[in-house]
């Protein structure tokens, strides 16, 4: 698909499709070749107990899995030393990115609407604000967005905008297949002040019109309909400059004007904000910031969620703060008059800016923070909807192009998006973590040696143990209410250094072929045929120091079940070739399949063969993408 061939197989890739050329009808018949059922690995049971125990009941829902992967920044950026564009789209879309926050993403108001310029003469080389005036002076020039309220031609002249970095940043994300979560504000050392807070509010909202494809449309870019839209970004901090009651004007007029524009394309909106800073339980304190009275000063019925963002020191961050941050920040929002209202955090990760060396990122102790921290988001009494990692690219990220020349550098948090990725769509089980006597649940175990978050989906149910310790840690995993029939076992322990892969193509972007080995390398064990007693079973598993481990347990698969997990990754992976999606599975004959009429191709397999078929139905004909196996493997649906 696209290059994308899993390790062990010699299939072609997808083909891009033509537009002319019918498929005969007989076609239809022949849809998929030959795939084989995978005949599973087995190893015996170890039976054992530990003083750990980490228990999980599968007949105790505790709510949907919440869609907390989302990262910060859009998957293209350029190297500003040497000017070399690169795009970690494929990398978003393989290790289970599932929002995009488009901040420092080029959708900002000041280089968006163009109808002044001027120069900030303290930077070198010197740079062009557009739509902006610089005032002041310092490490932190102040600028101040100036446009007339009273024209509002000028403001809703098409003419005025260029949105050819906001189209660019939109087509990139549009490729990872994440959704887009829209920011409407300004990036570090955009404009801190407006005297006119509603001309502000008038053109934030026509970038969100421009994003519908409502407002001076761009031939070949597709409309979109975020996700949700955020207002400002850290104005506790150093983004915004002016009083807090400009600020609650600017908010609640964009906040009307969104919606309003929403409805009138039949759209609903979920919108929010603004995005503050990591000291917001500080900031909310002090008198005259608008973090002060927040809710209240704009009004709870203008907030569909509250957003802010999380981040820790360098040498001293621990779960248990982050543990004591959510907390807080949630007594915090409820105190003000939120109570029930969703939090969003919008960014969070270990450190600031480059305060920490990108050296950093590339540690083992990267993975257990980021995968303890996606664990305590899914805590039901936080509320948490949405969250965004900072970032994707290029600092701090998931995803390092800088580090190491010629080469993209997937860090360990990357792999602890990739565990967590799997409990999409999934619902979330109840999960306790036990030492002795002593029992916490597992999103709320920062104080143990472990902390767990199971999701159950059908008849599988998933765990992912999080060991934030220097030591390897052995328990006791059992699992309660899972029925009488045998179960299969898969052990998932993805690599705890940062893994360097080459750059191919133009934009640079991590190669597909060593992506696709990459995926196969965390370590696989199975254990097949395992017999509950009395609906529990237990398994003796290791965690690794400052790793993750996933255990994934289901009835020995059926072929059918194997091609739709195989199906589901490959609509979310390849939605160029398989849209619209998702769609349903059918039986034809000896075939099984889905069919995409938006591409007009199918993606199949043969119900007594081995391999896997794709067919495109404007003359590519039938395309034998190889051995079954190798495709379950990468798509980790064996």
């Amino acid at each position: 698909m696209h290059g994308t061939t899993p390790r062990g197989t010699n299939s072609p890739s997808l083909p891009q499709p033509t537009p002319h050329q019918r498929r005969p009808g007989s076609r239809r018949h022949a849809m998929a070749a030959a795939l084989g059922l995978l005949v599973a690995t087995s190893a015996a049971l170890s039976q054992g107990s530990s003083a750990l125990v980490v228990e999980v009941d599968r007949a105790q829902d505790v709510g949907a899995i919440r869609d907390v992967f989302g990262v910060n920044r859009r998957p293209g950026f350029a190297d500003r030393s040497g000017g070399t564009s690169m795009n970690a789209a494929n990398l978003y879309a393989a290790f289970g990115v599932s929002q995009v926050r488009l901040h420092d993403a080029g959708l900002d108001l000041c280089p968006t609407y163009t109808a002044a310029s001027k120069l900030n003469t303290g930077t070198t080389p010197v740079q062009e604000v557009q739509g902006c005036e610089l005032s002041g002076t310092g490490s932190i020039p102040v600028f101040t967005w100036t446009p007339l309220s009273s024209a509002d031609a000028d403001l809703n002249l098409s003419s005025n905008y260029d949105f050819s970095n906001a189209d660019t940043a939109l087509n990139e994300t549009a490729a990872t297949g994440a959704a887009v979560y829209l920011r409407l504000g300004e990036s570090y050392n955009g404009p801190n002040n407006t005297g006119d807070p509603v001309a502000w509010s008038k053109v934030a909202t026509n970038i969100y019109r421009h994003v519908i494809g409502q407002f001076k449309p761009t031939p070949g870019v597709a409309a979109v309909d975020p996700v949700f839209v955020e207002v400002h970004n850290e104005p506790d901090g150093g983004f915004w400059r002016g009083t807090a009651a400009d600020f609650y004007t600017l908010f609640r007029e964009t906040v009307t004007r969104v919606r309003a524009a929403a409805s009138a394309t039949g759209r609903s909106v979920h919108i929010g904000g603004p995005g503050f800073t990591r000291s917001i339980l500080t900031s909310s304190q002090v008198a005259g910031n608008p973090a002060n009275g927040f809710i209240a000063g704009v009004g709870r019925e203008n907030l569909d969620f509250y957003s802010a963002h999380l981040y820790s020191t360098c040498a001293t961050a621990t779960l248990a703060s982050t543990a004591t941050f959510l907390r807080s920040l949630r007594a915090l929002v409820d105190g003000q008059g939120g109570t029930g209202l969703p939090l969003h955090i919008t960014e969070w990760n270990i450190g600031l800016g480059n305060q920490c060396g990108n050296a950093l990122y590339g540690e083992a102790r990267m993975q257990s923070f980021a995968s303890g921290v996606l664990t305590q988001m899914q805590d039901p009494a936080h509320a948490i909807e949405a969250a965004h990692f900072y970032a994707g690219v290029p600092i701090m990220g998931l995803f390092d192009f800088t580090s190491v020349s010629g080469k993209a550098r997937v860090n360990p948090s990357a792999w602890a998006f990739w565990a967590h990725s799997r409990l999409r769509g999934a619902t979330q089980t109840a999960l306790q973590v036990c030492q002795g006597a002593t029992c916490a649940s597992g999103t709320a175990a920062e104080t143990m040696p472990l902390l767990g978050l199971a999701a159950r989906q059908g008849d599988a149910t998933t765990v992912v143990l999080t060991n934030d310790g220097t030591n390897a840690q052995a328990t006791t995993l059992r699992l309660r209410n899972v029925g009488s029939a045998r179960l299969d076992a898969t052990l998932l322990t993805p690599p705890p250094t940062a893994q360097d892969l080459p750059n191919t193509g133009n934009p640079l972007q991590a190669d597909a072929a060593a992506l696709q080995s990459l995926l196969a390398q965390p370590t696989r064990e199975t254990r097949s045929g395992l017999q509950p007693q009395n609906g529990t079973l237990e398994l003796t598993v290791t965690v690794p120091a400052r790793g993750l481990l996933v255990v994934q347990l289901a009835p020995p698969p059926t072929l059918t079940s194997q091609a739709d997990c195989l199906f589901d990754w490959g609509e979310r992976h390849y939605p160029t070739y398989l849209q619209p999606a998702p769609q349903s599975s059918q039986t034809l004959g000896d075939y099984y399949y889905r069919a995409y009429p938006g591409s007009r191709t199918y993606l199949g397999i043969s119900l007594t063969g081995s391999r896997l078929l794709f067919l495109d139905d404007r003359g590519g004909g039938i395309q034998d993408l190889g051995a079954l196996d190798g495709w379950l493997a990468t798509a980790g649906c064996n």
